[in-house]
């Protein structure tokens, strides 16, 4: 039987409220990052790269055709702002990431709730309570980019100093 918290197991209504916790526990200016993780071969030696070390080597099956295709390096800012959460989802490849969104990734993300900035860039802000800035995070990462579990969504944080 595996450990309840280990977080190759967690179910994505717990992973939501983890995150949204999370969130709004975030102080000014502190910031989380959200991206799924990279599984085509031609992708494998850089998720090997970008993994946390008790994640390298660790054999993931494909998504399920029906499943939305991975998009790497896409990835999801969320920062605490003063009184808000502001969320940004970064999809271009002029800025951090390899790949852009296509036009019908972008289109799910706003119909999701996300508002366009400059394009391919969308943006959120909530208040800080964090559950719907935590719920628009996981229908993003799952029904638009493709994470099929949390296990698939690498998170990162700002290192206090």
């Amino acid at each position: 039987m595996s450990d309840p918290l280990d977080p190759l197991d967690e179910t994505w209504e717990a992973w939501t409220a983890r995150v949204a916790a999370d969130l709004a526990a975030l102080a000014d200016e502190d910031w989380v990052t959200f991206t799924v993780h990279v599984q085509s071969r031609a992708s494998s030696a850089y998720a090997a790269e970008r993994a946390p070390a008790r994640h390298r080597g660790w054999r993931r099956t494909r998504p399920p055709a029906d499943h939305p295709a991975h998009v790497p390096d896409v990835f999801v800012q969320a920062r605490r702002l003063g009184s808000v959460i502001a969320l940004e989802c970064i999809a271009d490849t002029e800025f951090e990431g390899l790949t852009d969104l296509t036009g019908e990734q972008q289109q799910a993300l706003l119909a999701l709730g996300w508002e366009l900035d400059d394009e391919p860039d969308l943006s959120r802000t909530f208040d800080v309570d964090g559950l719907a800035a935590a719920q628009l995070l996981r229908a993003s990462l799952e029904g638009v980019l493709g994470a099929g579990s949390p296990a698939e969504v690498d998170v990162r944080r700002a290192t206090r100093r």
